[in-house]
């Protein structure tokens, strides 16, 4: 520390500016995380909610079989 402010202020900047950065990347990171649980969750329920549409299309097809 004391050799980076021996050189000046823009190194003690530059250092700040690092530190920063990687601390919003965390955050940035944390967010992303939370936003693919979300996206796994609603991709899960539309799963779900496929599954009963096919389903119902097959009832249906057994139904027009014994129609005919």
């Amino acid at each position: 520390m004391k050799m980076a402010l021996s050189q000046g202020i823009w190194t003690v900047l530059s250092i700040f500016l690092i530190f920063y950065i990687l601390k919003m990347q965390e955050k940035r990171d944390c967010r992303q995380e939370e936003r693919e649980k979300k996206y796994q969750s609603i991709i899960e329920t539309l799963n779900m909610k496929l599954d009963v549409v096919y389903e119902i299309k097959s009832n249906i097809k057994d139904i027009k079989e014994k129609l005919i």
